[in-house]
């Protein structure tokens, strides 16, 4: 099996986790109609290249891949919100862990929220996760495919194992002021009153994906000249997390376990894809544009 033909398989899971639990919570999905009309116009970018650059080709494949599973990936945690509901709320054993860490909270946020020359640029990091994710994974994809894979591939099993610690350690995070805009979802979710999904962004808590994603981010580009620069930018979105998120001090460090085991995992997986010629490849490569079955992974 190949890296492209992989990632496919593990998109294709994810969505059918996500079709099995709506059916189990009585929950349906309004389908966001740009997001799909991206995905094809990616997809017939990626046909449109195949033969005259095959590096457009697979950069927007790649690009098609990152879109579906970011969907599928953001329903899922809606899914296991609602699934969560016979479990009660975490939030006071995550706030008497980070008390034994010694962390305060409501000082940190009292200080940054006092301080504008930090509160700034922490916003900015905290916001900075759809530039980067264009910048840096559209960079990658057009000029190192297999560093492109591992992060795409580390950020989906990252969200996947995530499902079950939400589902076991369900949170709604600190509350105050409205920082926290997922908050109503979450309850809403818990007490069967959101039955239709419409527009996701993603309901996470414990552990941070923030600091998941900043990880995964900084571990892409190293050995890259610009590497501090990004480092410095999530080191910056890390530390966000508390003020601009209201996550608790646990969240980022499971955030951080979190990154490890996926891009463990990923390399894992990776180093064990090769070319093959099976029926499955065959059946892919007619079936996706791109060819999915051409190993650049």
């Amino acid at each position: 099996m190949t890296a492209r033909t992989l990632i496919w398989w593990v998109i294709a899971a994810t969505a059918l986790a996500d079709l099995l639990l709506l059916d189990s919570e009585g929950m349906t999905v309004s389908l966001q109609w740009r997001a799909v009309l991206g995905t094809l116009i990616l997809l017939a970018v990626s046909a449109a290249y195949r033969r005259r650059s095959p590096i457009i080709s697979t950069t927007a494949l790649s690009a098609t891949q990152l879109v579906m599973f970011s969907y599928a990936g953001a329903v899922l945690t809606y899914v296991t919100t609602a699934a969560s509901a016979s479990r009660p709320l975490s939030d006071e054993l995550l706030a008497r862990a980070d008390l034994a860490l010694g962390f305060d909270w409501f000082a940190w946020f009292a200080f940054v929220n006092g301080h504008p020359w930090l509160k700034v640029p922490l916003a900015l990091a905290y916001g900075s996760i759809p530039l980067q994710l264009m910048l840096l994974f559209g960079y990658m994809a057009f000029k190192d495919p297999r560093r492109a894979n591992e992060f795409l591939l580390a950020t989906m099993l990252s969200a996947i194992l995530l499902a079950p610690i939400m589902a076991a350690l369900p949170a709604v995070a600190h509350t105050i002021s409205a920082i926290e805009p997922w908050r109503d979802d979450t309850l809403a979710l818990r007490a069967h009153t959101l039955k239709q999904i419409g527009a996701v962004e993603g309901i996470v808590t414990f552990p941070s994906f923030h600091t998941t994603l900043a990880v995964l981010f900084t571990n892409t580009v190293r050995g890259r000249r610009w590497f501090r620069a990004v480092l410095i930018l999530n080191a910056l979105m890390i530390a966000s997390v508390f003020s601009e998120g209201a996550h608790y001090f646990v969240d980022v460090l499971g955030g951080l376990a979190l990154a490890v085991v996926a891009i463990a995992a990923a390399r894992f997986l990776l180093a064990r894809c090769q070319e093959e010629s099976s029926p499955i490849k065959g059946l892919l490569d007619n079936a996706i544009p791109g060819s999915v079955g051409q190993s650049i992974g």
